[in-house]
């Protein structure tokens, strides 16, 4: 049901900018952001209830990950990428270079972010921003041809 649901809200709202995106790329941010900010909503919770704790912004960020690494695969397999959805062989390593590229998509923002701010004295912001932009292009590209590509075997 919320499958549906989400693919309906897709569907209608992709008309108001299909001039300015191909539909997988509106369907990676929508779905993206979707993740993003429940990601957000575990951190904020999870830090809430661990702020009396010395490892609170720590744990917060580990349990956030974890769940959302399990819904972004879910949402990019079955909104973004769903010509290898059908695949159940393609599940588990799917989920692996999911992982994979969800992982190194944390390191490498926070690298290019903390490189920003140190070496070319960004504003944090300005930095996390351009981060975030950069992340976003490198993620989607290699979600599509590492993650999600079709393999000649499962054709």
């Amino acid at each position: 049901m919320a499958k549906n649901l989400l693919h309906q809200l897709l569907r209608f709202s992709y008309p108001f900018i299909r001039k300015l995106l191909p539909y997988q790329i509106y369907t990676y941010l929508a779905v993206g952001a979707l993740n993003t900010l429940l990601n957000i909503t575990l951190f904020i919770s999870c830090h809430h209830l661990l702020l009396s704790t010395s490892i609170a912004v720590e744990a917060s960020t580990i349990v956030a990950l974890a769940v959302t690494i399990f819904t972004g695969y879910w949402l990019q397999k079955n909104f973004v990428f769903t010509d290898t959805a059908h695949i159940k062989k393609a599940g588990r390593k799917q989920l692996a270079k999911y992982t994979i590229v969800a992982l190194q998509g944390q390191l490498s923002a926070y690298l290019f972010t903390k490189s920003m701010i140190l070496l070319l004295h960004f504003n944090a912001s300005t930095a996390y921003i351009i981060t975030t932009f950069i992340m976003l292009t490198l993620t989607y590209f290699l979600q599509k041809y590492f993650t999600f590509r079709r393999e000649k075997q499962f054709n």
